[in-house]
């Protein structure tokens, strides 16, 4: 047989193996993990707390013709107004100084409208912190009879609000919870841990009670009315839960 015919049954072969070879794979499929379902809440807490401190600022204002008689009277009073406070025996009592102004009074004299200093004002504003919010009305009075000109101010406090801020806290995660539960039975799952959470609660700032008009109208009264009221310290959280099948 010559070297150059082929038989046919070994070129009916290698026509199989190339088809073999050429032809393509056909695709497989990995089954894609299953995505994980969440369920995100809001919740808030409150709690409402009596202030148990009180910031009262007196204001004590003189005139004179010199600078050193308007300070000399200025210092007189204001020493009879912290001696009648501190003579109220209301204990625990603190009394800061909170600033000392000594200015000019200008008055326009002739035709050309001239200024010249007709005298001095000396005003000194102190502060009292007292823990007793009852006798906040008691020292108003004492102070004002004892030569205050005014009341600069008067606010409330909480010393301690960290118990107040958690219990708040501790409120709106449970609050935030319930609703996530019922969330999740209604749609036929079954809650799971939570994924993430965030907020928080912040401490209350001291409260201010009044405006001055309203104050001068208490004022007016033979004993200063004073209520505290109550402060609400508030919190909100979002969570974030993992829900799975029921």
């Amino acid at each position: 047989m010559s070297p150059h015919l082929h038989h046919p049954g070994r070129i009916a072969l290698a026509l199989a193996v190339s088809l073999l070879l050429i032809w393509p794979t056909a695709p497989t499929t990995a089954p894609l993990a299953a995505q994980e379902s969440t369920l995100q809440v809001s919740g808030s807490g409150e709690v409402e707390v009596s202030p148990d401190r009180a910031r009262i600022s007196f204001a004590v204002e003189t005139e004179a013709e010199t600078a050193g008689a308007a300070g000399e009277a200025n210092a007189r009073l204001m020493d009879q107004v912290v001696s009648a406070l501190r003579g109220t025996g209301i204990e625990p009592l603190r009394i800061e100084s909170m600033g000392y102004q000594l200015q000019p009074r200008y008055r326009t004299v002739g035709d050309e409208r001239l200024r010249e200093i007709a005298g001095y004002t000396a005003r000194n504003t102190l502060q009292a912190i007292v823990d007793d919010v009852d006798a906040v009305g008691r020292l108003v009075d004492t102070a004002l009879d004892a030569g205050a000109n005014r009341v600069a101010g008067l606010s409330f406090e909480i010393q301690d609000a960290e118990p107040h801020r958690l219990e708040a806290l501790e409120r709106a995660v449970n609050r935030a919870r319930s609703e996530a539960e019922v969330m999740a039975r209604a749609l036929g799952m079954r809650l799971g841990e939570p994924s993430s959470v965030q907020g928080g609660a912040e401490r209350p700032r001291p409260r201010p009670m009044m405006d001055m008009a309203r104050m001068e109208m208490a004022m007016e009264a033979p004993t200063t009315p004073v209520e505290a009221g109550l402060q609400t310290v508030t919190a909100s959280v979002t969570i974030t839960y993992r829900l799975h099948p029921d």
